[in-house]
């Protein structure tokens, strides 16, 4: 493994992009992006994710990768790092920390949902789906939440393959598999996109996703799509900042921000243009919430020609999704493990063993504790453990992160070391971006807790 100043890096600047553009494009693209677009109409919501996007999460990105390259270490190691370069009395590891702890539970229910898209790949690889009733669908659905051994089995199994990966190392694991996934992601998402327009109502789609006639705007549309952007992105918790740590001397920063927010953007579109299609032909509701991808799309599956073939290939690219992401979320304990004297393979799994106890929480969410609401006595009723999670860590945890990397790097950090440590010149795009991390980023998330509040 390569090392610069005793930190490994990627071997080239197509392996970085091909690896972080990974880190984004996960379970947030296509089974969160999905449902969240669904459920809150469409079309306006598009519109503020999109601005959201493009104006808060990517200049977020960038800042988190930045911070990363400059601090060659772990998150709380890079910043422990850049804060004493300055001098600054501010507890600059914090939010690190809290993102360290954020990526377990992250991982914690991520892994629920991935392993039932995996135990979901294996009964279409049996035929199933193909000439299923509704009741059929729904049975299983309810079968496989309301025990606990199968999802247990299946969260379990997930984790192991993300330690396997990321116990190979930097190039062998993390590297070595997004160069085969990230390709093989968008080779089966453009096909099913092909044929989704083929067999769907391709007009509809663009018209709910694309057509702002019906504009819905409200605090918690805009703190929806903000949670969103970055959690398509894993912005806030320091798994990209680790990855920024990897990069090597050569990558020229804004342009492989580019090309990293434009494939995880494609993604998702992607993945609207291969669902919706697909839902509106068969007169089915987009704004059913979680179960979007496990209940709705199976039933459209099932009327289909080839319909098991299509749901596992389906499945199959949402795993492929999920694992991505999912390396990039363990990779930022692992390292600081690592830091702290540990084998590789041994943080690895230590971090995946953590994530895999702490799933049961969401397992249990969905049977035996799916009356249990451990926050009503604060409001907070219907939430079960994992709604809080999901909830608490989109819409407070990682735009809270973003919001302090930005102040890092606009307000903790000289100006002059910002700019000498990207290839950008005083002016234009450099001014651009480093006014959305000093004035535009701070203000609108602290609005947007305010407005919720």
């Amino acid at each position: 493994m390569a090392q610069q100043n005793g930190h490994p890096t990627f071997s080239s600047r197509i392996g970085f992009i091909l690896v972080t553009a990974g880190a984004a494009v996960g379970l947030g693209n296509v089974w969160s992006f999905t449902y969240v677009a669904g459920k809150n109409g469409g079309g306006g919501f598009m519109l503020v994710y999109l601005l959201t996007l493009a104006c808060i999460a990517t200049p977020v990105f960038m800042a988190e990768l930045l911070l990363g390259r400059m601090g060659k270490a772990s998150p709380t190691m890079a910043l422990k790092n850049l804060q004493e370069s300055v001098g600054s009395k501010l507890p600059w590891r914090l939010p690190a920390w809290l993102g360290l702890g954020s990526t377990i539970l992250i991982l914690s229910f991520y892994s629920v949902i991935a392993g039932q898209v995996m135990a979901y790949g294996g009964e279409a690889l049996q035929g199933g789906f193909a000439g299923w009733s509704p009741e059929q669908v729904t049975a299983l659905d309810a079968s496989y939440k309301s025990g606990v051994l199968q999802p247990t089995l299946w969260a379990g199994i997930f984790m192991a393959m993300s330690a396997l990966i990321v116990s190979a190392g930097v190039r062998e694991g993390l590297e070595r598999t997004s160069r085969y996934l990230m390709p093989a992601l968008f080779v089966m998402l453009i096909g099913l996109v092909g044929f989704a327009a083929v067999k769907g109502d391709l007009s509809a789609a663009v018209d709910f996703l694309f057509g702002f006639n019906e504009m819905k705007l409200s605090p918690t549309i805009f703190m929806e799509a903000v949670g969103q952007a970055f959690f398509t992105l894993s912005v806030g918790v320091g798994g990209i900042m680790i990855y920024g740590s990897y990069m090597g001397a050569d990558v020229n920063l804004p342009r492989a921000t580019l090309w990293i927010v434009l494939m995880d953007l494609l993604v998702a579109l992607l993945a609207g243009m291969a669902i919706f299609p697909l839902l509106f032909a068969h007169n089915m509701d987009p704004a059913v919430g979680p179960g979007l991808v496990f209940v709705t799309l199976p039933l459209v599956f099932s009327e289909i020609p080839g319909g098991a073939l299509v749901a596992f290939v389906f499945f199959l690219l949402l795993t492929f999704a999920a694992i991505t992401s999912s390396i990039a979320l363990m990779s930022p304990m692992t390292q600081r493990l690592v830091e702290a004297g540990w084998k590789r393979s041994k943080a690895a799994w230590f971090v995946a063993s953590l994530a895999f106890a702490f799933s049961m929480l969401t397992t249990l969410s969905f049977n035996n504790w799916s009356d249990f609401y451990p926050l009503a006595f604060i409001g907070l009723d219907h939430h079960t453990f994992f709604d809080l999670i999901r909830e608490g860590v989109n819409n407070i945890v990682l735009p809270f992160g973003g919001l302090a990397f930005a102040l890092m790097i606009a307000w903790g950090l000289k100006r002059d070391d910002v700019r000498n440590s990207l290839p950008m010149q005083e002016g234009g795009l450099f001014s651009l971006w480093y006014g959305a991390l000093k004035y535009l980023v701070p203000i609108a998330i602290i609005a947007l807790f305010i407005s919720v509040i």
